[in-house]
């Protein structure tokens, strides 16, 4: 018969053994990595997260919807505004051809919901005041990475629809939108400073997709009282794709979407000291910008990126992987 060798078994059951205390180590690195990438419940209406790069609190079915503290971790900075102003990624306006219904999306009954994935889910149902459910769904995708989709549900055809996204960020952080060149200065896209001159002083800075883009913006929903706005236009956006960023510190805020979820993107000139419209520090994304018919589910996704020493190549790239990841289109 042959002898049993018992250094040999006793060695293979260690390593099994071994094997098995690794796996379930990375499995529970793996868990607590993806149940960082939620939001959490407060039970007053608001909504923590903290990812390891980001953390902060997002108002959900409160006063104003809008994520009101987003701090970056590493540096400690605050993205947010704060004080009066809503803070990111806050619903603002909707329009269609030439029409605003009622003055802000804030106004309006609204409901949050987390899902047991730790995503978020807010509603707009349709009302008197709007014509369409609008539901919002933050989902963060990385752990500098917020994704928000926009599902509108309109219960008449709305030609030139457009849900319009507003947020208040950090004073630290300026202003800049991949640009087209012009007609007449040929050259490659950039990430144009929204610096202020005479020229547009006064106005906020307007970037159209292309011309029907920017015949949207002019037909008249800019006019409405109260608070109407006087835009300034000058170029085309290359992509839906905008920039705040801190010299001192080197953090970058990316937000971008698909060509076809935003048809425009506006923002206060830098300024300092600032006046009444550079005090804002806002960037705005104005989605959809095509007819929605009654009964139709139409979609947009704005994606959110923070990080230190994102030069514009690193942002062009992870825009490049935002398109692969949902479509081009």
């Amino acid at each position: 018969m042959n002898r049993i060798n018992h250094k040999s078994i006793c060695g293979r059951r260690q390593s099994l053994f071994l094997c098995v205390a690794i796996l379930v180590t990375i499995r529970a690195g793996f868990c607590a990595d993806v149940s960082a990438l939620a939001f959490r419940a407060t039970g007053d209406g608001t909504f923590e997260f903290e990812t390891g790069v980001l953390k902060g609190r997002l108002n959900g079915s409160g006063k104003v919807q809008s994520i009101v503290s987003m701090v970056h971790v590493e540096t400690g900075m605050d993205l947010a505004h704060g004080g009066t102003f809503p803070g990111l990624l806050s619903y603002y306006r909707m329009f269609s051809a030439g029409t605003r219904y009622g003055d802000a999306m804030r106004d309006w009954p609204r409901s949050a919901r987390l899902r047991p994935d730790g995503v978020l889910e807010i509603v707009w149902p349709a009302g008197p005041k709007n014509p369409a459910e609008v539901t919002a769904i933050f989902r963060w995708s990385a752990a500098d990475t917020l994704d928000v989709e926009t599902l509108v549900r309109p219960q008449q055809d709305l030609a030139d629809f457009e849900v319009f996204v507003s947020s208040y960020f950090n004073k630290n952080l300026r202003s800049f939108v991949y640009t087209s060149p012009t007609l007449h200065i040929r050259g490659k896209p950039t990430f144009l400073a929204c610096d202020v001159n005479p020229f547009i002083a006064g106005t906020y800075l307007a970037f159209p997709r292309d011309r029907r883009a920017a015949a949207i913006m002019y037909d008249g929903r800019w006019d409405v009282p109260p608070h109407p706005v006087h835009l300034s236009t000058g170029r085309y956006f290359a992509a839906p794709l905008a920039l705040k960023r801190d010299a001192g510190s080197g953090l970058t805020v990316a937000m971008m979407s698909r060509p076809r979820d935003c048809f425009m993107i506006l923002t206060p000139y830098n300024m300092e000291p600032p006046d009444g419209i550079a005090g804002h520090y806002s960037l705005y994304q104005s989605l959809f910008g095509y007819e929605v018919k009654a009964g139709q589910t139409a979609r947009a996704l704005l994606r959110l990126i923070v990080g230190k020493d994102l030069s514009d190549a690193s942002v062009l790239q992870r825009y490049e992987t935002f398109l692969k990841e949902h479509g081009d289109k």
